[in-house]
């Protein structure tokens, strides 16, 4: 369910008094706060963003998977916030995050929360769901509790594996706690997928065994797709095993990188054993901490080993030729992308020069938005096309909704940006009855909405 505008206003409150705190005058990016939903009972592992970066805000990483996330991006050195060149790295997290915008404070505006919905494997949107919503502003809240609390007792020490914690008790009063870290460590090692068919696994056990090495490579590829129905594009997972010493292909798969979908692979890469090969492997090896937690309950119930190596050597050659395969193909797309961003101004330029020139398609334009028409809604078909690779006839919700929230404000003045909604709303009307954009009354609305 979507956030109301009573929660919505209550989020923005709440990050404008987080930003007036800057608790990352004081706190690190390696001081971790938790800070449990009161609805969900979710853990919030919390960190500030600031005090080692060029970026300011607050992550709130989403239960154990978020906590792993959270301890891998510590790894690489790689906890910051709001870049639209980052939507690969953000694809890794499953945080909610709040950041505040530099780019408006070197213009001499007011500095804009931006908030962000990050799922692993998907692409990152921005923050809209109800429940999303209530649970930033709570820890948003309680965060700052907790950051005060730091500043104002120098004397508050901790143990090295202890960090700080807030919840609620049952009459709904917050507390503050201290937690040894080592409880959340421990469950992470219980996460992973589970394979329920124990006939199957009991056949596969049975199978004759081969002194064969099959290598399981797992890798999400750059390029995010969106399916019908599916409420936000994912970076398709590739699931791939080879045969070490012929690099023969004994198995691959594209996917989701939900934990469905993990399972899923698990039930085909079995039958591919049963039916297909009707033979099982010495070992299973991999390289990746996440395909050893996805392949160990497996490996349990079929006795079919699983190890973890340093490299892979069919694998890695197989994952290099696919990208490669990638690289032509993103290489033909900027071509084509160029030739169709000429196109496609061309013949946006003759529809608003028409629009204009008729009297019964204008008149009520006011003259500040009839002088801007044409240039905005140009810069609008360049933002689609050359962030998306969306043609207006493939224009989707999500995408239009980023736009208007995340790249046009960088583009636009404040005086262009008002009226944005009156010039893509009429836009979108006289095109879309005109049969040349098929969801275009979904498009306007959300028009209207980014910018209500």
């Amino acid at each position: 369910m979507k956030a109301t505008k009573l929660e919505l206003k209550s989020l923005y409150e709440a990050a404008d008094e987080f930003e007036r705190l800057q608790p990352w005058e004081w706190i690190s990016e390696y001081q971790l706060l938790v800070v449990e939903d009161p609805e969900t009972h979710i853990m919030g592992f919390c960190c500030i963003i600031g005090n080692k970066s060029d970026e300011r805000g607050l992550k709130v990483y989403l239960g154990i998977d978020g906590l792993r996330h959270y301890i891998e991006m510590l790894e690489f050195n790689q906890l910051t916030i709001e870049d639209e060149t980052l939507d690969s790295l953000l694809s890794r997290e499953t945080c909610l995050s709040v950041g505040f915008n530099r780019v408006s404070e070197l213009r001499n505006r007011e500095v804009v929360a931006q908030f962000r919905d990050c799922l692993a494997g998907f692409v990152p949107i921005s923050l809209t769901g109800g429940w999303q919503c209530r649970f930033l502003t709570q820890a948003l809240k309680q965060v700052g509790e907790l950051a005060e609390l730091v500043k104002e007792t120098p004397s508050f020490m901790l143990e090295d594996d202890q960090v700080l914690m807030r919840l609620q008790d049952f009459e709904g009063n917050w507390k503050t706690l201290k937690i040894s870290l080592s409880v959340f460590l421990e469950q992470m090692k219980e996460t992973g997928a589970r394979y329920e068919n124990e006939l199957a696994a009991y056949r596969i056990s049975k199978l004759p065994s081969t002194n064969m090495v099959f290598e399981i490579a797992q890798f999400l590829m750059p390029r995010p797709i969106e399916e019908k129905g599916d409420s936000r594009a994912y970076y398709p997972m590739i699931t791939a095993i080879l045969e070490k010493e012929t690099k023969q292909l004994v198995f691959a798969e594209m996917s989701s990188p939900s934990l469905e979908s993990q399972e899923t692979i698990l039930s085909r890469f079995a039958n591919t054993l049963i039916k297909d090969l009707e033979f099982k492997p010495q070992c299973l090896v991999t390289d990746c901490e996440a395909v050893l937690r996805q392949f160990k309950d497996f490996s349990d119930k079929t006795k079919i080993p699983l190890m973890k190596v340093s490299e892979l050597e069919a694998a890695t050659d197989f994952v290099c030729d696919l990208m490669k395969i990638e690289e032509q193909f993103d290489t033909s797309m900027k071509v084509d992308i160029e030739e169709n961003i000429d196109l496609v101004l061309l013949t946006s330029r003759k529809i608003c020069q028409n629009i204009l020139e008729c009297d019964a398609l204008s008149r009520h334009l006011p003259e500040g938005v009839k002088r801007q028409f044409t240039n905005i809604v140009e810069l609008f078909h360049v933002v689609m096309l050359g962030h998306f690779q969306e043609l207006p006839d493939h224009w989707s919700v999500q995408n239009v909704e980023r736009a208007c929230k995340e790249i046009l404000p960088g583009l636009l003045t404040e005086e262009e940006l008002k009226i944005v909604p009156d010039i893509l709303t009429h836009y979108l009307d006289v095109v879309g009855e005109a049969e040349l954009i098929p969801n275009y009354l979904h498009l306007q609305k959300c028009v209207t909405e980014s910018y209500s």
